[in-house]
């Protein structure tokens, strides 16, 4: 990688080595796995929260969605022979801390709980939809096949549309 201060270099001037790509991929996928991790116990968290039988049952569909995204993921490190490393995943445990806060906060209607967790999900599922979106990036600049992150990403999507359609038919 060759490295400038140039500043009017355009994206295509910028040429990225492999070593420094297969990193960064690397670091993103530690961040959407670890950060699935923490996912798994918000969701038992806000189902408890929820009143709505149908939000219930699709928080319930995240956890088992996770499950299934967290194998495929452990599929991903093996075909790269990686292993899972910690790292920070400290902006998806803030959006969930707040989430929590929000939807358990005083005062709040159990409708407003539920909106607030249904937002807060659509949010998370978005940030999800991203790193995915990145992953599938990074893993065809390497020469990694990209379609072994087709399925975590079509879940995420998937669950996004699940609760974004909850959203509007719960305030509708």
């Amino acid at each position: 990688m060759s490295e400038t201060t140039d500043s009017s270099m355009q994206p295509k001037d910028v040429q990225l080595d492999d070593k420094l790509l297969k990193r960064t991929f690397l670091e993103h996928l530690n961040y959407i796995y670890h950060g699935k991790i923490n996912l798994l116990s918000f969701f038992a968290e806000v189902r408890e929260i929820a009143t709505l039988q149908v939000l219930k049952m699709a928080i319930q569909e995240g956890i088992d969605d996770t499950e299934s995204q967290l194998s495929q993921m452990d599929e991903i490190y093996i075909s790269i022979e990686e292993k899972p490393s910690k790292t920070s995943i400290l902006s998806i445990k803030a959006t969930m801390l707040e989430a929590y806060l929000s939807a358990i906060k005083g005062g709040k209607t159990q409708m407003e709980r539920d909106v607030f967790i249904l937002f807060y999900l659509q949010q998370i599922e978005g940030i999800e939809i991203t790193y995915f979106k990145v992953l599938k990036n990074l893993a065809s600049a390497i020469g990694y096949s990209n379609t072994f992150i087709d399925q975590p990403f079509d879940i995420a999507v998937e669950n996004r549309i699940l609760f974004e359609q909850i959203y509007k038919e719960y305030i509708s």
